[in-house]
């Protein structure tokens, strides 16, 4: 084990500084901002805009990895996301900033891409499942330091975004030297978004909400923790307890959803979320020691949902898709994020910091009484999928899942177009039987129900007859008795 995390410590290396700048930057933006008393909705227009980045980039950065290789692809994004962090030092217009976040974003996931698919590339069955959390690992690490090296800079002046053009920097290094084969580029599998739409639509829905959560917690948490009182150390604090909760308990959570329903399970868990964030709304005091409680058991909640719904979406696709589907799960997971902040940053605009955690209620609960009103037939279901913890700080990079233990690219069909169209026919096929099949469920219902009103009618008509005829007999014994009793007066 040890020997295979020293044989990709170059590429582990890099992926560290890079989540570290990551981490750094977002929690700067949100604090530096807030403490010029610009609007939370420009804050989370930061991030929506980076996050439009990382999924508009993913196609171009594919194109420029074609176009130049790697290891050049991988300089010139680490060049362009130095400059556009630098250029912030020296401009100050807000509207320029987020033409430079959407820019970081594009550049950002090239980087994730050629990182990922490198691990990729070099790994086979055997290992991809250790490569994989060795990747999870640095990731959130560099994430965690990142967030709490925050502290280090009180006066948040211009000097956090240099050590993040550092860390930017730093990361070109140990790519530069590695002496690992060049991966192999793989054609990109083109998104066919109805085949998911109609096999996996909770796990989509639920993968947006996600989306939502992750990213308003990181473009807005910082901005709560000021507004709530909390000085620097106390918010690098926060937002690690939080982050390093969510990293440790997938595998627990994971253990669990291999033995539970996971559909069950992720309805406990936005349930749980929806109650645990209610005391933090900021009308109550609270003392920092329990606020760090709750916020650990969040970061447990809203962490886990992103791979339990991975986990379940894998359940009902077959292995052949799943490096399309790895696709359309991040892009989906990239729409969420980057709308939440959007709107959670509105809502803190105008109701104060407390709807930070008031709109994480409001997604959780939103997905509760979406699961609950749900019915799974498991139409489409195969052999479960294991569980597969996932980066806290995932990036929108279809790359990513590739290392994903669960996905095998050498039986992938998802970028052949001519078998992606049979499946499609194939799912409108079972759609329209199923629709027969609803149609004439109808009708028999309907017949019986006729034939069963057709009896009631026909047991009433019978019954009135009985009446009728004791009526008619009833009055018959009257008249004999009637006529009895005259003639009996006659005699006397």
């Amino acid at each position: 084990m040890i020997a295979l995390f020293l044989s990709f410590l170059s590429l582990y290396t890099a992926i560290l500084f890079l989540s570290l700048g990551t981490g750094l930057f977002n929690t700067y933006i949100a604090l530096s901002l807030t403490k010029n008393n610009v609007s939370e909705v420009w804050v989370g227009l930061l991030m929506a805009a980076y996050y439009a980045g990382l999924v508009l980039g993913a196609r171009t950065g594919h194109k420029l990895i074609v176009y130049v290789g790697h290891i050049r692809a991988y300089a010139i994004a680490a060049a362009i996301v130095t400059i556009m962090v630098l250029m912030q030092t020296i401009v100050s217009d807000i509207t320029l900033w987020l033409v430079f976040r959407v820019i970081v974003g594009m550049a950002m996931v090239t980087q994730y891409m050629i990182l990922e698919s490198w691990l990729n590339d070099q790994s086979d069955s055997t290992t991809r499942g250790s490569i994989f959390s060795f990747y999870m690992i640095m990731s959130s690490l560099g994430l965690v330091f990142g967030q709490a090296s925050i502290s280090i800079f009180p006066s948040l002046d211009h000097t956090p975004l240099i050590v993040v053009a550092i860390a930017t920097a730093l990361c070109l290094i140990p790519v530069a030297m590695t002496r690992r084969v060049h991966p192999v580029i793989h054609s990109q599998a083109p998104i066919k978004l109805q085949v998911f739409f109609r096999l996996v639509p909770m796990s989509l829905f639920i993968l947006f909400m996600a989306g939502c959560i992750t990213g308003t917690f990181y473009s807005l948490a910082p901005v709560y923790g000021i507004k709530l009182g909390l000085d620097t150390n106390q918010i690098a604090i926060y937002l690690s307890v939080c982050v390093i909760a969510g990293v440790l308990f997938q595998w627990p959570m994971g253990w669990l959803s291999d033995r539970v329903d996971r559909v069950k399970l992720i309805g406990i868990n936005v349930f749980l979320l929806t109650l645990v964030t209610i005391p933090m709304y900021g009308y109550w005091e609270i003392p920092f020691s329990l606020l760090m409680v709750l916020v650990a058991i969040v970061g447990v909640l809203q962490f886990t949902i992103y791979p339990l719904a991975t986990a379940f979406a894998n359940d009902h696709v077959e292995p052949s898709l799943r490096v399309g589907l790895s696709g359309v799960l991040l892009m989906i997971y990239g729409v969420g994020a980057g709308l939440g902040p959007v709107v959670a940053g509105k809502l803190m605009d105008v109701g104060g910091a407390g709807m930070f955690y008031i709109f994480t209620s409001a997604c959780a609960l939103v997905l509760t009484l979406f699961i609950s009103r749900q019915k799974v037939s498991g139409k489409y279901r195969v052999q479960q999928a294991p569980f597969v913890p996932m980066p806290v700080d995932i990036q929108p990079s279809p790359a990513v899942l590739e290392l994903d233990p669960r996905v095998d690219r050498s039986i992938d069909i998802s970028a052949d177009e001519a078998k992606m169209e049979k499946v499609i026919e194939q799912l409108k096929a079972d759609e329209e039987q199923e629709r027969l099949e609803r149609e004439q469920l109808a009708r028999e219902q309907l017949e019986q129900e006729r034939q069963e009103s057709n009896e009631i009618e026909a047991r009433a008509e019978a019954d009135e007859g009985r009446q009728a005829n004791k009526r008619d007999a009833g009055f018959e014994t009257d008249s004999a008795v009637a006529d009895a009793d005259l003639m009996a007066d006659g005699k006397r």
